[in-house]
């Protein structure tokens, strides 16, 4: 068994039907690609996966995942990447910049705890910190629900 743990930089497939996804996953400078069903990951995201490696006859090799967790991003400039990346919708690269500039490692604490301390930011109506903090919020319940899943092996 292999573990990998790095940032999701790009989804380079995914079956909207299954969630089999081919995913470009960063480690400490090294570029790994993973194979799996990860039906509710996020470029930007960082991942922490085990799985078998296997090598692919036209890919080359690949780690075939066979349980991963979603993990926080462990400083400021992650979780800039995480929010810019696209995986909170109304959240583009500037705005991410904002809102970790202003909260710091206390961003998602924000989100989750005060989100309407979200408007304090230039750009983020009290309506959009109310979106916003429903995505958080949503994402965060998908990901303990796949945690508590994967412990009986099963995947969504």
């Amino acid at each position: 068994m292999a573990t990998v743990t790095g940032y999701v930089e790009r989804i380079k497939y995914r079956n909207e039907d299954n969630g089999y996804s081919v995913l470009s996953v960063a480690d400490g400078g090294e570029e790994y690609i993973l194979v799996g069903t990860f039906p509710y990951i996020s470029e930007g995201e960082r991942i922490e996966a085990t799985g078998r490696m296997v090598e692919h006859s036209i890919y080359g090799e690949q780690l075939a995942v066979e349980s991963y967790e979603i993990k926080a991003p462990e400083d400021t400039l992650a979780i800039e990447r995480y929010l810019g990346s696209g995986a909170i919708k109304g959240i583009g690269a500037a705005l991410a910049k904002r809102i970790v500039k202003k909260f710091k490692a206390d961003t998602f604490r924000i989100m989750e705890e005060e989100p309407e301390r979200l408007a304090e930011v230039k750009g983020v109506s009290e309506r959009m910190a109310m979106e916003i903090s429903s995505q958080v919020e949503e994402k965060r319940d998908m990901r303990q629900a796949m945690v508590f899943l994967q412990q009986y092996g099963i995947s969504m």
